[in-house]
């Protein structure tokens, strides 16, 4: 399966089921930035040579991503321009867009922050894409937030980055996981009390197979 790492590690397979986090510029403060950074640092010295690697890896990376949602979630520091609703239905649009071409989209939770995504990737079946395309998707991603982007600064009359560079993904192993990445996603404004069911919630969506049963 094909690996790459810059700050977090990537793990991707053309045609699997993802949990996608991604977050505006800025919307963490520098110095968790750095105590992320510092986990990540020590864990791969410590463990680097491991076997489990991988596994252990992943297990760190569910826990460090957690934390840094609660951050998040608090809405203590950075923009939310993701509280507009003009910004927010630019974002909604362009991720129905995407359905069907390139990926079956599960479920999606826009928050005033951030976004998470659960989809099923397809951008590595069309016809254009080359064979040895490893990481669909990065690729999908940078096409979402960079035309998301560019759509948001002009709304907002500024110039910049307006997400952060890099995003959370995490495949999708088997039905529980799937599951409960579903769930995760749309119980976040349950979560942090902003809706008593996630129906409620304008920037929920959930594809209806899979709406039965939460």
């Amino acid at each position: 399966m094909p690996f790459y790492k810059r700050n977090l590690p990537h793990w991707q397979e053309p045609g699997a089921e993802y949990f996608v986090t991604f977050r505006l510029a800025g919307s963490l403060p520098k110095n968790v930035i750095q105590q992320l950074k510092k986990s990540r640092d020590t864990f791969k010295k410590n463990f680097s040579h491991k076997t489990d690697y991988r596994s252990k890896t992943r297990q760190l990376e569910a826990s460090l991503f957690k934390k840094y949602e609660s951050i998040l979630d608090r809405q203590s520091t950075g923009p939310v321009w993701l509280s507009n609703k003009n910004i927010a239905d630019i974002v909604k649009e362009a991720l129905h867009y995407r359905d069907n071409n390139e990926y079956d989209l599960y479920a999606f939770c826009i928050m005033s922050n951030h976004v998470h995504v659960v989809f099923r990737e397809l951008y590595s079946n069309q016809e254009d894409q080359k064979i040895e395309e490893a990481f669909p998707v990065t690729k999908i991603l940078q096409g979402l937030k960079s035309y998301t982007g560019l759509m948001a600064n002009r709304e907002l009359n500024r110039t910049g980055s307006f997400w952060h560079e890099e995003s959370y993904d995490r495949l999708i192993r088997n039905a529980k996981e799937l599951y409960n990445s579903i769930q995760y996603t749309l119980n976040n404004p349950v979560k942090i009390n902003l809706v008593k069911n996630w129906r409620d919630w304008q920037y929920n969506y959930c594809k209806s197979e899979f709406a039965e049963g939460l």
